[in-house]
């Protein structure tokens, strides 16, 4: 094999690696990590590989134009738009949408032209009521990507598109958490299923580009909510332990520290600050009784976020 051969080959290998981890962080973003910069080093190394850094540094100028890129980046702009656990999933849609016309993204489904045409122009009145995400499978069919897992307690962003790179991808972002009324024994969601918030269908500037569902228009973030990263925590608690014994910025870590030493019990998200006032202000729990935000029941009010039952270091 002469050197331009291995020259060639050690490219074809290193475009084919580059692609896969393109593919990976647009379908589960959070696995690498709260924030979009996975996103950016992992499409700009793409763009190197493929000599195309000019095209991706026009793709990132253009998510300025169009006010899809705030101080905090492009989950800034999504902070106006969304409750702050939807954002990881929604920002990915944005970078999936450049790679695709960089023709990167792998799709899952691609629409026909008539599909896409049908969807482009029926849309915005299809979500004036409210949706799930049954009814958007059952509408429109399987995606071309599914961003995000599928537990039906967490948020997550389905994108359709068709095969020509010139389409863009209308995302639909879907939302649902877990209920404060769920017991020990029985998880519950503040919905049965994750409901459609917004769609991200129309061209032109990045905030005129959203149809809202009712649940979306409720569930919009006001001035106080705007953070683009809410900061969270992950706890571990065990079984018969009096105090926590374990404090993680990731899920990630949290689950290779307990199977290291093989314990049992809880590993809990927590949001900065009081459990209660952030359950409020976010709207997952709306004081009702009398005794609602008393002292003892703000103190022994749960996080209300995601948790993990695990014995000897592994899930439940």
């Amino acid at each position: 094999m002469s050197s331009d051969d291995d020259s060639k080959f050690v490219l074809s290998e290193a475009r084919r690696h580059h692609l896969a981890q393109v593919n990976g962080v647009l379908r589960r973003p959070g696995m690498y990590g709260r924030d979009e910069m996975a996103e950016r080093l992992l499409l700009e190394a793409m763009a190197a590989v493929d000599g195309s850094l000019d095209r991706w540094w026009a793709e990132c100028e253009g998510l300025r134009e169009r006010e899809a890129f705030a101080a905090t980046g492009v989950m800034g702009a999504y902070s106006n738009i969304l409750p702050a656990d939807a954002l990881r999933d929604a920002t990915a849609s944005v970078y999936a949408e450049i790679a695709h016309r960089l023709r990167w993204l792998e799709l899952d489904r691609a629409l026909s032209e008539a599909e896409s045409h049908q969807l482009s122009t029926g849309v915005g009145g299809w979500v004036r009521q409210d949706r799930t995400l049954s009814e958007v499978v059952e509408t429109f069919g399987p995606p071309s990507l599914w961003i995000g897992g599928t537990n039906p307690f967490y948020p997550k962003t389905l994108a359709y598109t068709a095969a020509d790179p010139d389409h863009n991808l209308i995302c639909f972002h879907l939302w649902n958490t877990f209920s404060d009324t769920a017991t020990e024994t029985e998880l519950r969601g503040v919905h049965p299923e994750p409901v459609v918030l917004g769609v991200r269908h129309r061209p032109g500037t990045f905030p005129d580009s959203f149809s809202f569902t009712p649940e979306g228009l409720h569930r919009r973030p006001n001035g106080d909510q705007r953070s683009p990263l809410r900061s969270t925590a992950w706890i571990f608690h065990g079984d018969r332990a009096r105090y926590a014994s374990g404090l993680f910025d990731t899920l990630d870590a949290g689950l290779v520290w307990a199977a290291e030493h093989q314990v049992t019990g809880i590993l809990a998200e927590y949001a900065h600050g009081g459990a209660y006032d952030v359950a409020v202000s976010e709207g997952r729990f709306t004081p009702s009784r009398a005794h609602h935000g008393t002292a003892d029941h703000v103190a022994a009010f749960g996080p209300g976020l995601r948790h993990i039952h695990l014995t000897e270091g592994r899930r439940d």
